[in-house]
């Protein structure tokens, strides 16, 4: 894959999941490391290689992004002696949120492992739940259930 067709495979993952800025500064980023990696002898293929799939750098670049439009922190790359935003290294620098909670409204985020965690547990406790409302019922409803099944089919067809 060449270092064009990379960029444009990210671009397309990235247009529509970030705002415009975003996905520019993205971009100018990961041009600018293959650039940087060919200049000091690797050719532009093994750099690629060593990136790994567009898509999936997008995917993780959408997934650390936050929402559209938040905050993000600046970072200081020795390695590029320049300062840049912490979503153009696929970063997040937004602290708004610590271990899956979002701290400013104080409400679990769901996609996080704390949430999916939470929502197994409650899945498993309902179910348990469940089961033994019916196995407390099961006793009572049985012979009401036989007596009505023989009051429809002795009287049932009479009218």
């Amino acid at each position: 894959m060449t270092r064009q067709e990379f960029l444009h495979e990210l671009q397309v993952a990235l247009q529509g999941e970030l705002d415009q800025a975003a996905v520019n500064d993205n971009i100018k980023f990961y041009d600018n490391y293959i650039m940087e990696e060919s200049r000091k002898g690797r050719s532009e293929e093994e750099v690629i290689g060593q990136l790994g799939n567009p898509r999936l750098i997008a995917k993780t670049l959408i997934d650390t992004s936050g929402k559209p439009g938040a905050s993000r922190g600046q970072y200081y790359s020795e390695e590029y002696g320049q300062f840049g935003s912490g979503a153009s290294r696929g970063f997040r620098a937004d602290y708004s949120e610590q271990d899956g909670w979002d701290v400013r409204f104080g409400r679990l985020k769901l996609n996080s492992w704390y949430g999916k965690l939470l929502m197994v547990m409650i899945a498993v406790l309902l179910i348990v739940v469940v089961a033994n409302v019916v196995a407390f019922l099961l006793p009572v409803l049985v012979p009401i259930i036989l007596i009505l099944l023989v009051y429809s089919l002795l009287f049932g067809g009479r009218r």
